[in-house]
């Protein structure tokens, strides 16, 4: 599927495909499911969706959920209808087909995919079967607005939260983390409709709306240790750095700083990491292409696109994904005021759960595991391996894997460098491999994956990780003595 012809063109006919699919159903006036996962991609992808249904006039459901699992558990019993499933199905269509059958189906998503023929009345859209990287090139959301931009009368509304998936989903992986492949084609329809001005800046949370201290404080992707989380510590350093933190009685903010103002920021963030023995490229990471909702209230927390994303992932994790959803799809007022308020609580108990997760990483030969316990909503297994590896806490030779229970469940989320990657490592493989030895399901990305297992497998799940992590790596090994023997 990886390994097919790129072809955006067969893809963009799918695309079309799916969406008379939509439309179809829509004005016969079929009941339209509408579900996906409840990240920030999740969340912007359900919105974009039921943005374009809402503008049909269709009747929809919206619905997110934790886990595969959950949504079948929730849905599978529903009669009639149609079902389209965002950012999750593409590695478990053998087991949806078995509890849907022919109701109408279709999927969006960007995950490595389990199959391509999926029977009469199911629509697959997966960049991936087009030879389309799902894993950098487009989010599950940029999918969902290539599909629905063909029903929609104004596409362009929804082309800025495409964007907002993307990043957060991290694919911002471009020089000076710019979105690239497909997601340049999406940026630039946002920006030809005058909903989206890209630009190269700081990216610190609230860089436009928060107080310099507070904004440093708060960025956490990456991770600066001693800083993120720290108002008093980002306070004195800018003190120290000289940088004027008010003018008059009003905090000046990121995008107030001179050019040589950010010069010392950047200085002396460098300095604060190297007295306190930490690595300092995580700093390069700070600078890169901001993407900004020109049309949203520089105080709403939505203008900058990974600010936005950040609002929607905690909605997802937090068990409020309606609001974010409601904010995807455009609406505001107290919609907005409380998903703020969300937002704010989720920074706070993010902030002591990575405290837990920096002091209770456990080695094993070829990964690095962190278990959380009630410490930890599970809902938030996959920020806080997102955040620590980002942070060059977690070794660039070693896949970090972080695992949460829920029940008799056990969630599993995954990383790994792009050094790994590049050198052959999947997680998105070795997930489903691992957990389809015992009783589970996983999948994912090369870079990002996951799992759910049963909670008393775990050992000999993490056992079989380390294993497949450990093949992987040897491979590159014996590889790399051949060629040096040629």
């Amino acid at each position: 599927m990886d390994g097919s012809v790129r072809d955006v063109a067969a893809l963009q006919a799918r695309c079309k495909e799916a969406a008379d699919f939509i439309q179809d159903e829509a004005e016969r006036g079929t009941e339209i499911l509408v579900a996906g996962h409840n990240d920030a991609d999740g969340l912007s992808s359900i919105g974009i969706v039921t943005g374009g249904l809402l503008d049909l006039g269709a009747k929809f459901i919206a619905k997110s959920v934790f886990r595969l699992e959950e949504f079948i558990d929730l849905m599978g019993k529903r009669d009639g209808g149609m079902v389209i499933l965002v950012d999750m199905g593409s590695g478990s269509i053998h087991e949806l087909r078995k509890v849907f059958g022919d109701r109408k189906f279709v999927i969006i998503d960007h995950h490595q995919p389990e199959a391509e023929d999926i029977g009469e009345n199911w629509i697959h859209v997966n960049p991936h079967l087009f030879g389309i990287d799902g894993e950098s090139e487009v989010s599950a959301a940029g999918v969902a607005y290539l599909v629905m931009r063909n029903i929609t009368p104004n596409p362009h509304i929804y082309a800025p939260i495409a964007v907002v998936g993307s990043l957060g989903d991290l694919q911002d992986r471009g020089e000076k983390r710019k979105l690239f492949g497909l997601n340049e084609e999406i940026v630039s329809d946002a920006v030809e409709g005058r909903m989206l001005k890209v630009y190269e800046d700081f990216i610190l949370y609230g860089r436009g709306s928060k107080p310099i201290h507070q904004a440093l404080a708060s960025t956490q992707s990456p991770y600066l240790p001693g800083l993120s989380g720290e108002e008093a510590s980002c306070l004195s350093l800018l003190i120290e750095a000289e940088i004027e933190v008010r003018d008059g009685d009003k905090w000046r903010t990121i995008a107030d700083l001179t050019e040589e103002e950010k010069t010392k920021l950047y200085n002396a963030i460098v300095s604060h990491l190297v007295k306190n023995n930490q690595p300092t490229e995580v700093v390069k990471d700070l600078i890169g292409t901001v993407y900004e909702l020109v049309n949203e209230d520089v105080s709403s927390g939505l203008r900058d696109a990974r600010e936005y994303a950040q609002l929607l992932n905690a909605c997802g994790k937090t068990n409020n994904s309606w609001l974010g959803v409601s904010v995807a799809m455009g609406y505001r007022s107290w919609v907005l005021e409380e998903a703020q308020r969300v937002m704010e609580q989720y920074r706070t108990i993010l902030k002591k759960s990575l405290e837990f997760a920096s002091k209770n990483l456990e080695q094993m030969y070829n990964i690095m595991v962190l278990r959380v316990g009630p410490e930890i909503d599970v809902r938030q297994v996959s920020s806080i391996a997102s955040i620590l590896s980002s942070s060059k806490l977690i070794p660039v030779d070693k896949p970090l894997i972080v695992v949460g229970q829920e029940a008799g469940v056990v969630k599993v989320s995954a990383r790994t460098s792009s050094k790994l990657v590049m050198v052959g490592v999947n997680l998105g493989t070795v997930m489903r491999e691992a957990a389809s030895k015992f009783a589970g399901r996983g999948g994912g990305h090369k870079i990002a994956a996951g799992a759910e297992i049963p909670a008393d497998r775990l050992t000999l799940f993490l056992l079989e990780v380390d294993r497949l992590i450990g093949e992987a790596l040897s491979r590159v090994k014996t590889q790399i003595t051949l060629d040096d023997n040629d």
